[in-house]
């Protein structure tokens, strides 16, 4: 985690951060150390008992020369995260910069803990003397590891300050920084077929018509109109007339990921463990989406059931990647409510152009999403359904110690929610069989070359008559 926290801030943001404002206040160390002190010496004076005055007189002249010395500048507390945007895997510093000031003599930060992040020190507490006679800054910092994607606060935080021997105390109210966005860290994938049906104006897709592009088609006697740079030298040669090169027109097309947040089912470890339906659909929808967009596809993703979280619209080019990784940072999952559901059938009403591909990533225990993918493939839309339950649940011979990640009821019940789960995955397979035997591909997620064959596939059956719905 150290090299981690090193290379977050490598790049530090120029802004100074967050200037905290507090008012010194007496500890009760000092209270008690003042009035102990003041007793101590009039008993010993009252009653003529030197062991009382041998006791009280050294906390009376430390109270009373701590008094003399109270704090009377207010200190210059900045905090700031140093990172505003992270991967899963990266780490950011939670920094407290203190100014030089004559009054402090020691600082401390505690961070209270945040899911789904590690911490460097594990404790989340630091401290540090000051030196007065210094003219560096004193710092605290906390590296602040996050291993799942998603928004998230890290702290609050609680600082403090205290002067000459502990009897004043500078501590502002707990501090909460913006939250910073961890986005998802793309699987490996790549695509070696082309799109079914590239239908825009320039890409990498091959088409079915001749034009310009960098595939041959066939070389052929000229024609007016052809262009001399196409002329093929040595078969005009040996031919004796022109022959010129003819190419396939490159496309590009529209993908659209339709990302499955209705449920989450399994255990999210973060990025060094094992994850969660939603956790590989997210990673795998940001690894496609990285893949088609460097080819210079147009992307386009929509979040089911997902709260607050517009569509994003399809289209090309490097910014729409972080554009699309910051929506998938921000998807939650369901609560399952009957608002949720009125959301879902509203989302499955959106409108898919022709010639787009659309890539549906579900653990397929929701029949309205199957259902839609179903839909989807009989209007003539190339519709591929990626299954994204973990593989470890996708079997009724779960171990119990698996059966808390389905219900949270596991532990009292564990008969019955092993029942309920395979009577569930029986379903699932029902619709599953349903949904192919209406043409529609469902592959599990196994990174690079998932899609090869069933594009393949999709390829071959949109160049054959059909006939679909409108």
């Amino acid at each position: 985690m150290s090299g981690a926290a090193a290379s977050g801030t490598a790049h530090e943001p120029q802004a100074a951060g967050t200037l905290l404002s507090a008012r010194w206040r007496v500890t009760p160390a000092h209270v008690r150390a003042l009035g102990l002190g003041v007793l101590l010496v009039v008993l010993g004076v009252v009653l003529r008992r030197p062991d009382a005055l041998v006791l009280g007189a050294p906390l009376l002249v430390v109270a009373l020369w701590s008094s003399a010395r109270r704090p009377t500048t207010a200190p210059v507390l900045r905090v700031r995260t140093t990172q505003p945007l992270l991967r899963e895997g990266q780490a950011t510093v939670w920094r407290a910069t203190l100014e030089p000031t004559p009054d402090v003599e020691e600082a401390g930060l505690t961070l209270l803990p945040t899911p789904h992040t590690a911490y460097d020190p594990g404790s989340r507490s630091v401290a540090v003397a000051v030196d007065n006679h210094s003219a560096e800054p004193a710092v605290l910092a906390v590296a602040c590891r996050s291993t799942r994607w998603g928004h998230r606060r890290l702290g609050p935080a609680t600082v403090a300050l205290t002067s000459a021997l502990g009897a004043f105390r500078w501590e502002p109210e707990p501090v909460s920084l913006p939250a910073v966005p961890t986005v998802p860290l793309p699987d490996s994938f790549t695509a070696r077929v082309a799109v079914p049906h590239p239908d825009g104006l320039v890409g990498q897709n091959r088409s079915h018509h001749p034009g310009d592009g960098g595939e041959l088609d066939q070389i052929r006697p000229f024609r007016f109109g052809d262009r001399l740079r196409r002329v093929h030298w040595p078969v005009s040669a040996r031919t004796g007339q022109l022959h010129v090169t003819a190419t396939h027109a490159d496309q590009d097309t529209e993908i659209l990921l339709l990302v499955d947040a209705m449920h989450d089912i399994g255990r999210s470890e973060g990025v060094d463990g094992s994850g969660s339906s939603l956790d590989n659909a997210v990673r795998a929808a940001g690894a496609v989406a990285e893949h088609y967009l460097r080819a210079g596809d147009r992307v386009g993703l929509i979040v089911l059931g997902a709260r607050d979280l517009p569509p994003v619209t399809a289209a090309a080019g490097p910014n729409h990647l972080r554009r699309l990784l910051d929506a998938l940072a921000r998807t939650t999952v369901a609560d399952g409510t009957v608002s949720d559901e009125k959301r879902l059938r509203s989302q499955l009403r959106h409108h898919v152009s022709a010639g787009t591909l659309a890539v549906i990533l579900t653990p397929a225990v929701s029949p309205d999403v199957l259902a839609h993918a179903v839909g989807l493939s009989r209007r003539g839309i190339s519709v591929v359904t990626v299954d994204t339950l973990p593989a470890a649940l996708a079997t009724p011979d779960i171990p119990t110690e698996r059966l808390a990640d389905i219900a949270a009821t596991a532990h009292d019940h564990p008969a019955e929610t092993r029942l309920a789960w395979r009577l569930r995955l029986l379903e699932r397979s029902r619709e599953m069989a349903r949904a192919r035997e209406a043409g529609v591909p469902i592959v599990p997620w196994a990174g690079p070359g998932t899609l090869d064959l069933v594009l393949r596939d999709l390829g071959r059956r949109s160049r054959a008559p059909r006939v679909v719905s409108r």
